[in-house]
This record gives structure tokens, sequence and C-alpha cells, in this order.
């Protein structure tokens, strides 16, 4: 009689981190982990027998990874600040830098009173919006997107953070979110026109030409509408600068997150729509992150 072999964690990691990094994933060892964990449950002691069903399950999704789906699309959801989020083909993944953007945001709309409004185009999975709304008492959070798939997974990520489904325990006190679909800011109710605290999005911002240069994680499977923002890659955050001086109320901010080879570009167009107290937003490796505007206070 075979004695099925025993495999740790730890073997597992490592047997599977060479498949990755033998397909080209860039964080072969990382996603490994994660991956296991996410079969095992977290769980680093003991061994497995080698026919263990799950082995087969982690094997499948080892198998997906390899082909360069993205992580997130393999685990179903990804982590955004405090928030698990579901992910699905056909919706932007959130990235871990958008939230220095939600916490530009989140900070100004703490300032800016107790029931905030704060509106998010482009919201595809809700990060930001669903942020804000669980880490801001009060805020009513306005979020909104072109795509039909985008508006369903935001509602779905909503519902999962009332039921208490998303690793936090609800909205925060009398905090609201409502997201419909919206092209920028056409489909937000009119009656928000100069009345918005916070205007906060990570919208398209790179140019046409940058395809080519993608790794297939992006290429493949994130939206080209959520990633190109034109020709120049900088039109539809003018467009939202623009629009933002007509939306926020006087003393408003907008944060808007950008490429970070267009930092200058950003300021510049902050200023054209007559914006002020323009700055540029860091991460946490130093590069450009986001512009941060302010609308004009009105005169007495």
């Amino acid at each position: 009689m075979t004695v099925p072999t025993a495999l740790t964690a730890d073997a597992l990691v490592a047997r599977h981190a060479a498949t990755l990094a033998a397909a080209g994933v860039p964080t072969p060892g990382v996603d490994a982990r994660l991956l296991v964990r996410a079969v095992l449950g977290g769980t680093r002691d003991g061994a497995l027998a080698g026919d263990d069903p799950r082995l087969s399950e982690l094997d499948r999704l080892v198998a997906e990874r390899s082909r360069r789906i993205p992580l997130q699309l393999v685990l179903g959801a990804t982590w955004f600040r405090h928030l698990r989020l579901v992910c699905r083909p056909g919706v932007f993944i959130p990235r871990p830098e958008t939230e220095i953007v939600a916490g530009v945001a989140i900070a100004a709309a703490r300032d800016a009173g107790p029931r905030p409004v704060v509106v998010e185009p482009c919201t595809g999975t809700g990060a930001i919006a669903l942020a804000v709304a669980t880490e801001v008492a009060g805020a009513q959070v306005h979020a909104g997107d072109v795509s039909d798939d985008a508006v369903a997974l935001a509602r779905e990520n909503l519902a999962a953070v009332e039921a208490g489904d998303a690793d936090v325990a609800g909205l925060a006190d009398g905090a609201h979110v409502t997201i419909t679909p919206s092209d920028l800011l056409s489909g937000f109710p009119e009656d928000l026109r100069g009345t918005v605290d916070v205007l906060v999005s990570n919208p398209p911002y790179l140019p046409a030409g940058d395809r080519p240069t993608w790794e297939p994680e992006v290429a493949d499977h994130d939206p080209d509408a959520a990633l190109v923002g034109g020709r120049d890659g900088h039109e539809v955050v003018d467009a939202l600068l623009a629009l933002s001086a007509e939306w926020l109320r006087p003393g408003g901010t907008v944060v808007l997150e950008i490429d970070d080879r267009r930092g200058p570009d950003a300021i510049r167009a902050a200023e054209a729509a007559g914006l002020t107290v323009a700055a540029i937003v860091p991460d946490l490796t130093g590069a450009d992150r986001a512009v941060r505007a302010t609308r004009r206070e009105e005169r007495p």
C-alpha cells in the first residue's frame, strides 16, 4: 500500500511559486502564498496528505494564475483599505495605490462637516465610494459608472458592506450610498450641482499609445475604457477638473488619480478650470499619484 506524501503549506508555496515564476507572473512568491492561504484557510500547521482534495483545487487556481489571469479574478476578490471587494471580469480591478486617493478624499470629507456630500464618477467596483462611506460618519455618497457591469458589481459590493459581509460591520453611522449609471457626472442629480463637498475619482488616464507596454493581466482583463483617457490620456482628467468647478460648493475639494508622468499637466488643468490650492499628492513610492484642488470661496 502506498502512503500519500504529506505536504506542508510552505512546501506548497515553494512548489507553486516556481510554477508561477516559469509562467512569467511578476510576484510568484506572494501570489503562491495567497493562493495556498485561500485554499487552506490560512493555516500553516500540520501537513496535507497527497490525496487531499484541496490540492486539486489549488492546482486549478495556480493554473489559472499561470495563464496570467489577475490574482484578484482568480480569487474572486481583493482588499482595499479595510474592505473586501468582489471582483469580476469586465470591471476594473482596484489597485493598492488608489488607497492613497481614497485616504485624501476621506480626510477632506471629514473636514467638510457632519453630512459631507461626496461624488465619485468612474466608481468601478465601488472601492473609493465604499471606503468613504465606511470611514466617514454621515457621508452622503453618490457613485456612478458608464459601465453597466461596474454599476451592478458596485451595488453588489455595497450590499455586502451593508450586510456586514465585506470585513466591515457596515456603513459608518448616518452614511448613505447611491450607485447609478453615469457618464462622468451626467447621471447624477442636477440638484447636487454646486453643493458637492468632495469630488473624487480614479478615471481613465493613460494614453492610447501605452497599450503595447501593458502586462497581460492589464491588457487582457482590465476594460480598455477604464484605462485609456484618450489619445493624449489626459482628456478625462481635464474634463473632470472643468466639471468640478461647477459641481463643487465653494471651498469644496476635488481629488483625482493621475498618470504619474502628468503631475505638472494636472496642476495646469486645475488652474485653467479656475480651481485653487492645486497640489500633487505622492504615493508611498514618491510618484505623483493624485491632483488635489479646491473651488475658490465666494467673496462676500
